[in-house]
């Protein structure tokens, strides 16, 4: 009974399902946040901030695939790292080059969800993933 209950509980099985769960949930919100975009194209588009001299329209354009496509990916596990990173690098120019000079706090929410990003590209998708199947990872 001992054994069963510690491979119930054991730190891989809990650690697999943690990072699902996160991938989840972290791919739900920002998907609904992209769809949001979508939905306030034409109010974003002339507002719109522009970091990386790309344009206003392009960066847009850049962060609705970013928050649609790689959070559709996280959800289902697929290319998780490359998408993590996608969504990383995006929150880092939400966070940190965007709008200088507004305060921490106004940035904090893209900060955190760049940590987590950060965390599902060093785990992976993990048991729970497509990748696993297709690539044969872990």
């Amino acid at each position: 009974m001992k054994r069963k209950i510690y491979r119930f509980l054991s730190t891989e099985r809990w650690s697999d399902s943690a990072v699902f769960f996160m991938r989840i949930f972290v791919g739900v919100l920002m998907l609904i946040h992209g769809i949001g975009k979508i939905n306030n194209y034409e109010m974003l588009f002339a507002t719109f901030p522009d970091p990386l001299g790309i344009g206003s329209a392009t960066s847009l354009g850049l962060m609705i695939g970013a928050e649609t496509l790689c959070s559709l990916l996280l959800i289902v596990g697929l290319f998780v790292r490359p998408a993590a990173a996608v969504l990383a690098v995006g929150m880092f120019v939400a966070s940190f080059l965007a709008v200088p000079g507004e305060p921490f706090a106004a940035h904090e929410l893209a900060f955190v969800y760049m940590g987590i990003y950060v965390m599902l590209f060093i785990a992976g998708g993990m048991r729970y993933s497509l990748d696993r199947i297709f690539f044969r990872i872990r």
